[in-house]
């Protein structure tokens, strides 16, 4: 039989009960704030002084299932279906990854320096297009271009900038061979109001990408709520190869950056002096390595 709960309280109790020794007590707690504020919309600030409010049949049986959906490892923000970056509220799916808080910092970066002007700004491999719609959002005068080679990447991608009211021109490509883009979308796959190019946009201010990076031998030290349940063509690399990305990226901005345009990337912690070695025998110039909150090297810009 499935407990029923009569308040927010007891809904408090049970998800901790349920969760204990699965997750950190810290991260359970920030679930439980996710989940309550998202099914009873009620304030994250306000839960604590909620805790008698009642709580009907049909959101108890919503409970359970999100509950059992998290032992699975299974990240919250796919069985809600969103989740927040740099203030937005933006749909994911397991074809896309969940963004990152140094992904908000790469994209304050760019922010900081450009807010504004009025770039041409192309996102490689956007996902769920967090990083276009913010810098959008962030950067009214600024034209910004997304691409993945995932099609239905691109379709979470542009309900988000429509949904933030974003002006966005999306379109596939694979970045490893760019100059045979995979116009794999038919016009009624994309939703209303998005545009298909034909060609390249030839030049560019900025381009920016968290490409995939982590090496495959790193896969058995990645948390199961990760590895599990993310895109891995997305977060993972060939060993041989880890900077195939970053390589295949820097010439094509050789060809589609206009002179002193700038390519800021989000890296592996670890690979910071190997990518700033790649980028200046590519010929770029004052690559400049950021740490990110944490203190480890996360973000590199550099200049053409």
């Amino acid at each position: 039989m499935n407990p029923s709960f009569n308040t927010i309280g007891n809904i408090c109790e049970f998800i901790k009960i349920e969760l204990r020794g699965q997750y950190p007590e810290r991260e359970i707690n920030n679930l439980i704030e996710i989940i309550i504020s998202h099914l009873l919309d009620i304030p994250k600030h306000e839960i604590h002084i909620e805790k008698n409010k009642p709580v009907d049949d049909a959101h108890n049986l919503r409970i359970i299932e999100i509950v059992k959906e998290l032992k699975t490892g299974k990240p919250v923000q796919y069985i809600l279906g969103y989740t927040e970056f740099y203030g937005l509220t933006l749909n994911v799916a397991p074809v896309v990854l969940i963004p990152r808080p140094e992904t908000e910092e790469l994209v304050k970066w760019i922010i900081d320096d450009h807010a504004r002007e009025s770039d041409v700004i192309l996102d490689i491999g956007t996902g769920s297009g967090c990083i276009a719609v913010a810098l959008k959002k962030n950067m009214p005068l600024a034209e910004i271009y997304a691409c993945d080679i995932s099609s239905s990447a691109l379709k979470i991608a542009k309900e988000n900038a429509r949904s933030n009211n974003a002006d966005i021109v999306f379109f596939c490509l694979d970045i490893l061979s760019p100059d045979t883009p995979e116009y794999s979308m038919k016009p009624e796959d994309f939703p209303a109001g998005a545009k298909m190019i034909p060609q390249i946009h030839p030049f560019y201010d900025l381009i920016v990408s968290n490409p995939p990076y982590i090496p495959i031998k790193e896969k058995p030290l990645i948390n199961i709520n990760v590895s599990g349940f993310e895109p891995g063509n997305a977060l993972f690399v060939s060993d041989e190869d880890p900077l195939m990305f970053y390589r295949h990226i820097a010439n094509f901005g050789s060809d589609h950056l206009k002179k002193n345009g700038q390519i800021y990337f989000e890296i592996h912690e670890k690979s910071g002096l190997a990518i700033k070695n790649l980028l200046e025998k590519s010929g770029y110039k004052n690559v400049i390595i950021r740490r990110d909150i944490n203190g480890k090297d996360r973000m590199i810009k550099c200049f053409k």
